[in-house]
């Protein structure tokens, strides 16, 4: 997988969609229940294109399924609420 080498199996799943099981306290746009899409990559929330808007060009961005990370085909996943997306 491209510079990736794979030592031991992996969960797959990029893009993803489900149900809002838990969310934090400080949570205000989501509810358990919600169903949700989610961003397929987060960037390290610490770079000037994190803070400038385009946050997609993060050198850094950690995407799902890509090793060492497992990816969304699973029972539960958990990102940043601000990576979550509601819909009817």
């Amino acid at each position: 997988i491209g510079e990736y080498v794979l030592t031991s199996p992996t969960i797959l799943g990029h893009e993803s969609s489900g149900t809002a099981t838990t969310v934090g306290p400080r949570v205000t746009h989501l509810r358990p229940g919600d169903r949700v899409a989610t961003e397929p990559g987060v960037p390290c929330r610490r770079c000037s294109y994190r803070r400038q808007g385009p946050y997609h060009l993060c050198g850094a961005m950690m995407f799902a399924a890509s090793p060492p990370h497992g990816g969304k085909l699973a029972m539960y996943f958990l990102i940043a609420a601000n990576f979550y997306y509601r819909f009817p």
